[in-house]
Formats: structure tokens, sequence, C-alpha cells
């Protein structure tokens, strides 16, 4: 059905508990050759309200992997090992799904003290001591780790930005994100928008649209250093970082306002020899699909 306006988009709940299928697919091709790397979890999140308009998200963590041929058995220890520092958080959000704190920081600050000591015993070097030293300084930050969290390879599609009143049919409702990963080395800056009129609901699910778009030209000179660092060919007069595709799509149920289902789908290119395709999609599943 099409929207009748205005539509507030906000957390209306006792409790609720769900389980989630993640997962993670990206694709970067290099003069038509494709590299894919796989990224699959499970989550339990426990959706609690609290006094004063605040809800608690429990969210834990089970059956990660990551599949990527260019990493080594060792390195992707490594990486699974920092991972878990994570995989049982609660976070304290506002009826519009906005993060306002982590609850038992400390709690993680332990976890990542122990793991650092574990790793530190195998895994040695100037390169894994700064390592070691940027995630210390990390989780004394709460915004820093708030922040990070809201990442769409962290637990941003559950926390998605997009909770909020819509009064008007046109695109009104825009954020701003950030990605390192489009390219090796670089930043990039995108404005998500939601596309109103395309808000679809029944009397069981809503669902929310949403595009992006390079707002300006910052932060492009990082990419054009890198494809020469890298040695891969590109047209300075004509090719420029590009986004080819950037949809993403929110089904929530409609009492509740839970997120259902997400898919987030963005495909870009540097000219006709350097493109990246990620693919980002959450579900709810059943204790059985587990």
């Amino acid at each position: 059905m099409e929207p009748v306006f205005p539509i507030n988009v906000i957390l209306n709940l006792t409790e609720g508990k769900k389980f989630y299928r993640y997962t993670y697919n990206e694709y970067t091709t290099t003069y038509g050759e494709t590299h894919r790397s796989e990224l699959n979890k499970n989550f339990h999140v426990t959706l609690k309200r609290l006094e004063e308009e605040r809800f608690e998200y429990h969210i834990e963590i089970f059956d990660r992997v990551h599949r990527d041929k260019e990493l080594s058995l060792s390195e992707k220890d490594f990486l699974d090992q920092i991972a878990a520092i994570n995989n049982d958080v609660v976070l304290i959000a506002d009826v519009y799904g906005r993060l306002k704190n982590i609850k038992g920081l400390p709690l993680l600050q332990n976890k990542m003290e122990k793991t650092l000591e574990k790793l530190s015993r195998s895994y040695v070097g100037r390169q894994a001591e700064d390592f070691y030293t940027f995630l210390k300084d990390f989780y004394q930050k709460e915004s820093l780790v708030c922040t990070d969290f809201l990442k769409i390879n962290h637990f941003g599609m559950i926390l998605h930005k997009f909770y909020g009143r819509y009064d008007e049919k046109e695109d009104q409702v825009k954020h701003s994100v950030r990605y390192r990963n489009f390219m090796g080395n670089t930043i990039i800056d995108i404005d998500e928008t939601i596309q109103t009129e395309a808000i679809r609901y029944d009397d069981e699910l809503l669902l929310l649209q949403y595009t992006g778009s390079i707002p300006s030209d910052k932060n492009w000179e990082m990419f054009y250093g890198e494809m020469q660092r890298k040695e891969i060919a590109y047209t300075p007069e004509t090719d420029c970082p590009k986004l080819d595709k950037y949809k993403g799509q929110i089904l929530l149920d409609f009492t509740t306002k839970e997120v259902l289902e997400h898919k987030l789908t963005i495909e870009f290119s540097l000219g006709e020899n350097y493109q990246k395709k990620i693919i980002c999609h959450i579900k709810e599943i059943s204790y059985d699909e587990l």
C-alpha cells in the first residue's frame, strides 16, 4: 500500500528476541580477474524496553566464518580472535534506534586486553605491536567504538539510521556514510537518501528503500594514487570514482518496527579496469534454521 504521511518509524515493543543470519560478500575485479571475500555469521538479538524511552540491544554473535583465499590460516586466526572481542555486547539506543552508549564497556576492554595478551605470544613484530597499541587506544574511547558498531559489517544493518519521522513525499532524509573498503588506502563518503515515494506497508510489514551517491570529488586523489601504485591503467581525463549502483532495502515489522530483513548492494568502479561489488544482507531466521 502506498504511504499515508506522516509516518513515524520508531521502536514499539516491550521485548523481542530474534535470530539473524548475516552475509557479507565483496568482489574486487581488476583487469577482468575477480577476487571474492565472504563473511557469514549468525546473531541472537534480545531487544528490551527500558525506562525513559530507551532500548537495550543484547547482541550475541556465533558461527562466524570468514572466507578469503588471499588470507593465510594464520591471518584468518588473528582476525577471528580480534572479531571475537565483540561477540557479546549490550547496546543502549533510543526509540529511533540511535545508539547512545555501550553497557558494560569495561567488560569489552577487559576482553580486549586478554585477547591481546594471548595474541602477543604468537604474533610479534612492529606491525603487530602497532595494531595492539591502536586497539588499546580504540577501546578506551566509547564514541569510536559506537561509531564502529554502526558500520554495516557490525550491527548497522539492525541499528539502522532510517528510523525517524517522514512528513512529506520527497527525498528528505540524508545520512553520510564513510567507506574505507572500495579500494585499499582510500576513504570515500557516500550520501544515503531514503526514497520516501517508495515506502510501502500493510498490516504486517513496512518497506523502506534508500539509494546512495558520491556528493563531491573529495579524496578522489587517494583513488588515483592507489591506481597508480597498483599499476592499474585508467584515463585521467575521463575516468573517476563512480557509483554504478547503491541500493538498500529494509523490511520491518509494521507494529514493532524490528528489522526482519535488510539488504544493501553497492557497485563501484574507476574506469574499465577496476570494479568493486559489495552485497550485505541480514535476515531473520528461526531457531530451527541455525
